[in-house]
């Protein structure tokens, strides 16, 4: 009797971003297999976001003790929102519930303290289950936070495949909330956080303007960088952590009150040029000589911060390249990586490594519920 090796599987993914949720539909052996069917995002409404936004700051002022209880009373708002889209997902492509062999779900990530070893993503994968009727794979991260890992980033394996199978000599810097970079390396596959990418910027557009994000980095522009912060920025103590690292998504928060107070154009801009000396230092710490910089995220659509890296890069003779140059659309590259996962976890194949997580060993994960 043969074993199955590739599976139908959907990939679902609400990043740190908070602005929608990511659904992706794809054949995949979780290895060198890798055909998408159809994706799509949907858009949070304002009032979610804000839900969202309120609760993740509430567990940021809690004692750890507190987490779980709280963590509980919340988790309804996600699980239900994630139902009502998945199913809307499944419907609007007609795709037979028959042919979905799994549906991956990364969660909400509302909490990430990787020095106490604690990551919480909200989505209850047995509720989902019970009503979609389907398997459903989630809780990537436990095994790895169990096993001495940091729980993040998560997505480095898809990443891996990318860079195999199109562009070795390159780097993946992928621009959600949150940058991180992913990078094979004298055969190894290295992946941490590098710094702040859009969270900074958007909090400071909808405190400012009640827009959710910089469009094309056009405020940015207008404005100019306030030195005297980035050089307070760039003296924080997590760039000088080596990898493997990783980030939650209030680490940064402490800038906003220094940000808030300069001419707004100037906040923006400044925000925007503390992404890119995040990545810079990300990229000093690594060492690496690499020939091309991937951009993947919605922080690619920032055109003020691929021009500065642009102008950067170029000085030193590296590529800045989209990842939709490779035929991959870099809004989906998460929900994509939590398909792909997905058939890694059912297969028992790594999801995370020493150099990627800080795991002791090479370590599968993720629960399946059925």
């Amino acid at each position: 009797m043969s074993i199955q090796k590739k599976y139908n599987v959907i990939g679902i993914m609400s990043g740190t971003s908070i602005d929608g949720l990511d659904c992706s539909f794809m054949t995949t052996d979780g290895e060198n297999l890798v055909s998408i069917k159809f994706e799509k995002t949907y858009k949070y409404s304002q009032n979610y976001r804000s839900k969202l936004k309120k609760i993740i700051n509430n567990l940021n002022k809690k004692k750890l003790i507190q987490i779980n209880q709280y963590v509980k009373n919340q988790e309804g708002i996600v699980t239900n929102k994630f139902i009502q889209i998945i199913k809307k997902f499944i419907k609007e492509y007609d795709i037979k519930y028959s042919s979905i062999d799994y549906i991956g779900i990364s969660g909400q990530t509302v909490f990430h303290d990787p020095k106490n070893k604690k990551t919480i993503q909200l989505g209850s994968c047995k509720i989902i289950q019970k009503k979609i009727k389907l398997k459903i794979v989630g809780n990537f991260r436990e095994n790895d936070i169990k096993n001495g890992g940091q729980g993040a980033p998560i997505a480095a394996f898809y990443h891996n495949y990318i860079l195999k199978n199109f562009l070795p000599s390159a780097i993946i810097l992928n621009l959600g909330g949150i940058a991180n970079i992913s990078v094979i390396y004298r055969e190894k596959l290295i992946a941490f956080d590098v710094g702040t990418a859009n969270v900074l910027i958007d909090d400071l557009m909808y405190y400012f303007y009640k827009k959710n994000y910089d469009k094309d980095g056009n405020i940015a522009f207008k404005g100019k960088k306030n030195q005297q912060i980035i050089d307070k920025f760039k003296n924080d103590s997590f760039f000088k952590l080596q990898y493997p690292k990783s980030l939650d998504r209030e680490y940064f928060k402490k800038y906003l009150n220094l940000l808030k107070i300069i001419k707004v154009e100037d906040a923006i801009c400044t925000a925007s040029m503390m992404t890119v000396e995040g990545i810079l230092l990300g990229i000093k710490i690594l060492n690496i000589n690499f020939k091309s910089l991937i951009l993947t995220g919605g922080g690619r659509n920032n055109l003020f911060i691929v021009k500065n890296l642009k102008k950067i890069f170029k000085s030193k003779r590296k590529k800045i390249i989209l990842v939709d140059e490779l035929n991959f659309n870099g809004d989906f590259l998460e929900a994509q990586a939590f398909a792909y996962l997905t058939v890694r976890c059912v297969r028992k194949l790594p999801l995370s490594l020493p150099t990627t997580t800080g795991v002791k060993k090479p370590i599968s994960g993720g629960l399946i519920y059925q």
